[in-house]
């Protein structure tokens, strides 16, 4: 049992600075670079999908409180292949998102250098969590206070200012409008997945059983209502020019205020944040598998904190090495498609709850299974065979692995 426990204020501020990260500071620019004049379709859905996800947490978490969130649920509620996959595609999908936020933060702060502060964003961050998850909700509580007061700012500022280049940018429309409403929603998605990572720390949160899904139901809503004020904010006072920007925050913000200094210190804060409670999560769900036989057992290795310290370094290194590739996009779709996969074996295992433990029709999974699987496919073929094809390899090494364990 992890020496060190939240309440319900630490969970939702973990929730809270998992999706208000350096993601929001990219992803409406980048969606509207697809989806133009769609853009709210694209955000619409990607909300949509991230409640009926969250929703399936939600009745997965009021059972169990074991660490590890879809991982754990997948393997009482299905089998051990499908929650070993989700597990590895949690993981190397958060990764990814780790190392695209690194990135963020670089681009925001020192945009002239190469990899390096990112690298030593992540190291700084993982040394925070390896001192314990009181640390780690005490510090993203601050940082997720800052980003939630600035953006604030921003739609109120935004909302009052009377530029109105909305119209004229939401009637540019792209040739394929549904695939560009798709692509985008995978887009946006990347930002809102931070809604559920609460869950993965399990018993690490009082009262689990209650709390966890409260915080992830508090955080869910406001971080949607916020993301819609934004991209309304954004469209509004920049219009057109989304297309040509990748800090269209910045770039707002300094239209409205003409400060240039604030926005990149806010977007470095959130940034840390968003990283901080990434790192927290994908380190328990590693040492929950390792715990399971599903990875080395070195990975359940825990320190006086009760924080999972072996899992924490690893991760970071293969966070440092994917931010050293540059390429934020990339990293997203990458990240995206992962974390539907995972969610799609989190609708799997809610539909399969027996009906006693249900607080949700099972057509809600079905939904929610349909449009992750969708929003995945939407990323393209080369995306869908290299995220799928690392998926495989893992399995297989995982077979190979677990047979000769066993024989």
């Amino acid at each position: 049992m992890p020496k060190q426990q939240l309440g319900p204020g630490g969970a939702v501020a973990i929730g809270l600075a998992s999706m208000l990260g350096a993601g929001v500071f990219v992803v409406f620019a980048s969606a509207y670079q697809i989806s133009s004049g769609l853009i709210f379709w694209s955000i619409g859905l990607a909300a949509l999908v991230a409640t009926l996800n969250s929703a399936a947490i939600f009745q997965l978490a009021r059972q169990i409180d074991r660490p590890g969130g879809v991982y754990t649920y997948s393997r009482v509620y299905l089998n051990k292949h499908f929650s070993f996959l989700s597990g590895f595609a949690f993981v190397f999908g958060k990764v990814a998102s780790i190392a695209a936020i690194a990135l963020v933060f670089q681009r925001y702060v020192l945009p002239g250098q190469n990899f390096w502060p990112s690298a030593v964003a992540i190291a700084a961050l993982t040394l925070i969590n390896i001192l314990g998850i009181n640390r780690t909700a005490a510090v993203a509580a601050i940082l997720s206070a800052v980003t939630v007061l600035f953006f604030v700012s921003v739609s109120v500022l935004g909302l009052a200012s009377n530029k109105n280049l909305a119209s004229q940018a939401l009637n540019q429309f792209p040739s394929n409008q549904v695939s560009a409403v798709l692509v985008g929603a995978g887009v946006v998605f990347f930002a809102f997945a931070g809604y559920a990572r609460v869950a993965t720390l399990g018993d690490e949160v009082r009262d689990s059983k209650r709390n966890i899904p409260l915080a992830i139901l508090i955080s869910m809503t406001a971080v949607a209502a916020l993301y819609f004020v934004l991209a309304w904010v954004l469209l509004n006072g920049i219009g057109s020019d989304l297309n040509k920007t990748q800090t269209p925050v910045a770039l707002l913000f300094e239209q409205l205020t003409g400060n240039q200094w604030l926005t990149p210190v806010v977007a470095a804060v959130a940034s840390l944040g968003s990283m901080l409670a990434l790192l927290a999560g994908v380190s328990r769900t590693a040492a929950t598998m390792s715990e399971d036989g599903e990875l080395p057992n070195v990975f359940k290795s825990r320190n006086r904190f009760g924080s999972p310290w072996l899992a924490e370094v690893v991760i970071a290194a293969g966070a440092i090495a994917l931010a050293s590739i540059g390429q934020i996009v990339w990293v997203i779709g990458f990240s995206s498609f992962s974390v539907l996969f995972y969610y799609a074996v989190g609708q799997l295992s809610a539909f399969f709850q027996p009906k006693e433990k249900r607080v949700l029709p099972r057509i809600v999974n079905v939904l929610g299974f349909a449009l992750c699987v969708t929003l995945a496919l939407a990323f393209g073929l080369e995306t869908f065979s290299i995220s799928a094809g690392i998926l495989l390899a893992a399995w297989v090494l995982r077979t190979l692995w677990q047979s000769r364990k066993n024989g």
